[in-house]
């Protein structure tokens, strides 16, 4: 996009260049309510119409693009909210889950945990014994004697 800017700017520059070394003779410029004239070089005038016209066009297109900007800083607005949101809920859930695991693991061993998770299925407990699957609910069985 850089280099198109480039390719359409410098061609423009030379043409207004060579039009303004060309027509240095002057004008008499008048404004139609006003009866005082103006003498200007040719170049001046019209490269002073061509810049009006350029920044009359450039203010209609800023005016006609409000409502899109103000459309745009409500969403970006809206956003960051969202986005706020998303970390508060992120934290509570993750501050749910930890007093849920703190809760449901209370009074247990780190075994016992895992047993009742179905994790320690054939493994030896402290006492020697062989520790098996977790009943339905029941909590852990001890196997003894093998």
């Amino acid at each position: 996009m850089k280099y198109l800017s480039w390719i359409i700017t410098l061609p423009l520059t030379v043409i207004a260049v060579i039009f303004a070394v060309s027509n240095l003779h002057s004008i008499a410029v008048g404004f139609w309510p006003l009866e005082q004239t103006f003498s200007l070089p040719l170049y001046i005038a019209v490269l002073a119409t061509f810049v009006i016209g350029f920044v009359c066009g450039g203010v209609v297109l800023w005016f006609s693009a409000g409502k899109t900007r103000r459309k745009a800083r409500r969403l970006e607005f809206e956003a960051v909210g969202y986005k706020r949101e998303i970390i508060s809920l992120k934290q509570r859930v993750s501050q749910q889950a930890a007093r849920d695991a703190h809760r449901s693991g209370a009074g247990f061993s780190e075994g016992q945990r895992q047993i009742a998770a179905g994790g320690l299925s054939g493994q030896t407990s402290s006492d020697g014994s062989q520790l098996g699957q977790a009943n339905a609910g029941t909590g852990p069985t001890r196997l003894t004697g093998t």
